[in-house]
C-alpha cells in the first residue's frame, strides 16, 4: 500500500545512521510483523520450556503454533490483498470515513473464515483434545487479525505505536506462555498464553486503525445485507492471494504426509530435517527485504506516482516514455543488486551451516537441507521482490499465474525428491530458482510494456 512511504521516507532520507536503521526496523514489522513476533516468540518459549515441559508437550506447542501460522495465512492473504487494493482507490478518492466500514467487514470476514477453518482442521482433521483444540484455534484467529491490521497498519503511518505494539505483544507471549506452562497447564495453556500477547498486538493495532479512520458503524441488523452486497474488487488479486499462501507452504505439506515426517501425539505430523532450516531460512531474507520495502515504499512509488502523473496531466509520449525508462531501469538495477546482495549472504550462512546448525541444536544430518533451504531462500526472494513489483503496477494476470507457476513447481520438485532422502530441500531450490528467474523477466516485461499496461490493460474504458 502506498501509504507508508512518507514516514519510511522521512527516516530514510535522513543522513544519519539512526534514522536509516528506524526506517528498517519499521519496514521488517510492516512487511513481516506477524511473522517476526511469532518466530521469535516460537524461539523464546521454546528455550525457556525446556525446564519446565516435557519435550513431547513443547513440541505439540510449537507444531500447532507452526500450523495455527499456515492456515491463518492461506486464510487472511486473499482478503488482505482484497482489502488493500479496495483502501487503496479509497484513500486515492480521498473518502477516508470508507475505510473503517472496510475494515470492520474484513474483519468480520476474517473471524468467521478463521473460526471455521481452525475448526476444521484442529476437530475435524487433527481430532485434537477440548482444551488444546480451543487454544490452537484462539491462537489461529489472533495470528489472522494481525495479517489483516498489517493490511491497514500501512496507510496508518504511525510506526513508533506499532513498533511498540509488536514489541509489548512479542513480551507478553514470552511472559504469559512461560508462566502458564510453569503452573502445570501444560503446551494448551502455554499456546494460550503465547495468543495473549499476539491479542494484545492486534488490539493496539486496531486501536490505531480505528482512531485514524473514524466513521459511522453499520448497526448489526445490516451487516447482512452489506456483506452480501460486497463483490471483489478483482477475482484475479483474490485468486493470487489464495494461491500465494499455498505455495509457500505446500512443500511443508508434502514433507509432513511422507516417511520424513514424525507424528507427535494424534494427527500431529513435524519434520526435524526440514521444518527448521526453511524457517531459519526465510528469516535470513529478511533484512535485505526490508531494506527493499523502504526502497519500494518511497523511491519507486515516487518515480510512479511521478509516470501516472505524466500520464494524467496530458504528458507528451516522450515524456511518458523517458520517464517509463527511468523508472524500469531503476527497479530492474535495484532488484537485481538487492538479490545480489541477499545471495552473497545466503552463500556465507551456507559455509557457516555446520556452526548454525550446532547452535540451532539441529541434527547433523540437517546441515545439508539448510544449506539448500539457504539458496533457496534466496532465489525466492527474488521471486518476492519481482512479484511485489509486478503486484505494484496492479498487473494482476501476471502475479497469479507467477504464483501458480511457483505452486506448480514447489509441490512437484519437493515430492519427486522426497523419492532420495538426500535430496531433501532441492525440490523447493529448484522452484524458487526457475519461478525467481521468470518473475525476474516478467517483471522486466511489465515495466518495458508499463505504458500499454496503464492505457489498455488497466483502463477501465478500455478493458472494460
Amino acid at each position: 500500500m502506498a501509504g507508508i512511504g512518507f514516514s519510511l521516507k522521512k527516516l530514510s532520507s535522513q543522513d544519519n545512521l539512526a534514522s536509516r536503521s528506524l526506517a528498517g526496523g519499521h519496514a521488517i514489522l510492516i512487511s513481516s510483523g506477524p511473522w517476526i513476533v511469532i518466530m521469535c516468540g516460537l524461539a523464546l518459549l521454546h528455550v525457556l520450556g525446556r525446564p519446565i515441559l516435557d519435550p513431547t508437550e513443547l513440541k505439540v506447542f510449537s507444531i500447532l503454533v507452526i500450523y495455527s501460522f499456515a492456515l491463518s495465512l492461506v486464510i487472511t492473504s486473499p482478503i488482505s490483498l482484497e482489502v488493500t487494493l479496495r483502501v487503496s482507490r479509497i484513500l486515492f478518492q480521498r473518502q477516508f470515513h470508507e475505510v473503517r466500514g472496510v475494515y470492520l467487514a474484513a474483519l468480520f470476514i476474517t473471524t468467521v473464515l478463521s473460526l471455521a477453518g481452525g475448526m476444521i482442521v484442529f476437530f475435524g482433521l487433527i481430532r485434537l483434545p477440548l482444551g488444546l483444540g480451543l487454544a490452537a484455534l484462539i491462537c489461529v484467529i489472533q495470528v489472522s487479525h494481525l495479517w489483516l491490521a498489517m493490511a491497514f497498519v500501512a496507510a496508518i503511518k504511525q510506526y513508533a505505536a506499532v513498533t511498540t505494539a509488536f514489541a509489548l505483544g512479542l513480551s507478553c507471549s514470552v511472559v504469559f506462555g512461560t508462566a502458564a506452562a510453569s503452573l502445570g497447564y501444560g503446551s494448551d495453556g502455554m499456546l494460550l498464553g503465547f495468543s495473549v500477547g499476539l491479542t494484545i498486538s492486534f488490539c493496539i493495532l486496531n486501536f490505531l486503525i480505528l482512531r485514524t479512520f473514524p466513521g459511522p458503524l453499520i448497526p448489526l441488523y445490516e451487516l447482512p445485507s452489506k456483506l452480501r452486497s460486497i463483490r471483489p474488487t478483482s477475482k484475479v488479486f483474490l485468486a493470487a492471494g489464495v494461491v500465494s499462501a499455498l505455495a509457500v507452504w505446500i512443500d511443508k505439506l508434502i514433507v509432513w504426509n511422507s516417511g520424513e515426517a514424525t507424528a507427535v501425539g494424534e494427527g500431529l505430523l513435524y519434520a526435524v530435517r526440514y521444518d527448521s532450516p526453511m524457517f531459519m531460512a526465510y528469516l535470513s531474507v529478511v533484512p535485505v527485504m526490508s531494506i527493499l520495502v523502504v526502497w519500494l515504499e518511497t523511491n519507486f512509488f515516487d518515480n510512479y506516482r511521478h509516470y501516472r502523473d505524466i500520464v494524467h496531466s496530458g504528458g507528451t509520449l516522450r515524456q511518458i516514455e523517458a520517464q517509463r525508462a527511468s523508472l524500469a531501469q531503476d527497479t530492474v538495477d535495484t532488484v537485481f543488486t538487492a538479490f545480489l546482495v541477499q545471495l552473497t549472504i545466503s552463500a556465507v550462512l551456507a559455509v557457516i551451516a555446520p556452526f548454525l546448525a550446532s547452535l540451532l541444536g539441529l541434527p547433523y544430518d540437517a546441515i545439508s537441507v539448510l544449506r539448500l533451504a539457504l539458496i533457496g531462500a534466496a532465489f525466492h526472494f527474488l521471486f518476492q521482490a519481482s512479484c511485489g513489483v509486478t503486484l505494484f503496477v496492479q498487473y494482476g494476470k501476471a502475479y497469479l499465474w507467477l504464483q501458480v507457476l511457483f505452486l506448480v513447481l514447489n509441490a512437484a520438485g519437493t515430492a519427486l525428491m522426497l523419492r532420495n532422502p538426500d535430496y531433501l530441500g532441492l525440490g523447493y531450490v529448484l522452484a524458487a530458482m526457475i519461478s525467481g528467474i521468470l518473475a525476474y523477466a516478467a517483471m522486466r516485461h511489465t515495466l518495458g510494456t508499463l505504458n500499454r499496461l496503464t492505457f489498455v490493460v488497466n483502463n477501465p474504458a478500455v478493458s472494460g
